[in-house]
């Protein structure tokens, strides 16, 4: 079971790096820029949530720092792999951006559902309203910093109801860790399969039926309002 959850946060690492490399390399930032924005996506939002609140649990430093050494490796690995795959088909690359979009797209919504569970379970003790937050923060938080430093609205803030996915996917890992499984050896393995699939398919399904909150005007329409 260990093992199981094990390979499914590396299917989440490289889900993560994978898509923060694909938006880096579409605001052409350099290998480095790649590289840097690819980690930024995979672990600003731990790092944020570990600075808010790691004092609260004894932490000194953020996990990042002291825990996930091989995980920085594989981000690391994944971002260069995409930038040498996309340097190597440019114009094929180009040409199916739409297609590149759409892979974006779901390896975007893999890998928030994956750090959901990782926020959601770190601080799962301190209650329901502390350890969703801390899993929102934790899958959003990258993607914010990320945008942020390209120069552009973060998704979380403009469509697809990002956070409310995130949301809901936490608190159903929450609720089946702490109440409908509670003390049962596989309660951790069905939480975590049922946050990743319930935020994964939420996202898609906001992605096929243009799922929006609605906005109180809308000044301007592009290709990514689609």
């Amino acid at each position: 079971m260990e093992t199981l959850l094990e390979i499914i946060n590396i299917i989440g690492i490289i889900s993560f790096a994978a898509a923060g490399a694909m938006v880096a390399i579409d605001k052409e930032a350099d290998l480095f820029g790649v590289v840097t924005l690819s980690l930024v996506t995979c672990f600003g939002g731990g790092l944020i949530r570990d600075m808010i609140a790691g004092q609260s649990i004894g932490k000194v430093l953020p996990a990042v720092f002291t825990e996930l050494q091989l995980e920085i490796v594989i981000c690391i690995l994944t971002a260069l792999a995409v930038f040498f795959i996309a340097m190597a088909t440019k114009e094929k690359y180009i040409k199916e951006e739409t297609t590149v979009e759409k892979i974006n797209n779901v390896l975007d919504a893999l890998g928030i559902g994956v750090f959901s569970v990782m926020g959601t379970s770190a601080y799962i003790e301190l209650g329901f309203f502390i350890s969703i937050f801390m899993g929102l923060l934790t899958s959003v938080g990258g993607s914010i910093t990320r945008d942020v430093i390209l120069g552009i609205i973060p998704t979380v803030l403009r469509k697809r109801i990002y956070a409310i996915a995130c949301l809901i996917g936490s608190s159903s890992y929450y609720l089946i860790v702490t109440y409908f499984m509670k003390g049962m050896p596989s309660a951790n393995i069905v939480a975590t399969i049922a946050c990743i699939s319930i935020i994964f398919i939420i996202r898609m399904c906001a992605t096929i039926f243009l799922w929006n909150l609605p906005v109180a005007i809308k000044f301007t329409k592009d290709k990514t309002d689609n």
